[in-house]
């Protein structure tokens, strides 16, 4: 099967690289590139949040299986506390709860001396039924 990253045009596009996958965590990588900035040259927001959320979908996948396209978030909140203007930055994202349907996560994300520069939570819902176990 398929790794989600290796599907998933998006993270392609802007250029996601998967560091470590499995047991409900994910760490991935996003080097800093200039067409990923706002007009200030500091990287995009919503490329900041795109990548806390792969981390959590890829966490949340590695407790499924792995199969893409099984679930799907649903909420999304996240926290800037600094402007990324060159280097890279790591997102490692968890799986927090899980009940039936639903699954919680959160995703720190820092630059590459270590700083956090946002942090995020999110609700993703289960797409696929027969993923949900009989309980």
């Amino acid at each position: 099967m398929k790794k989600p990253l290796e599907v998933a045009p998006f993270g392609r596009l802007i250029g996601v690289e998967p560091l470590e996958v499995g047991g409900g965590c994910a760490r991935v990588r996003l080097p800093y590139r200039p067409e990923l900035t706002n007009p200030a040259g500091k990287l995009h927001g919503g490329v900041i949040a795109s990548l806390a959320d792969m981390a959590m979908a890829v966490a949340i996948g590695s407790v499924l299986g792995g199969k893409p396209g099984s679930h799907s978030t649903v909420k999304l909140e996240i926290k800037f506390k600094a402007a990324v203007t060159d280097g890279e930055i790591i997102a490692e994202g968890r799986v927090t709860q899980q009940k039936k349907k639903l699954f919680w996560g959160e995703t720190i994300i820092t630059n590459g001396n270590g700083q956090v520069v946002a942090t995020a939570a999110a609700t993703f819902m289960i797409t696929d039924p027969t993923l949900l176990k009989p309980r």
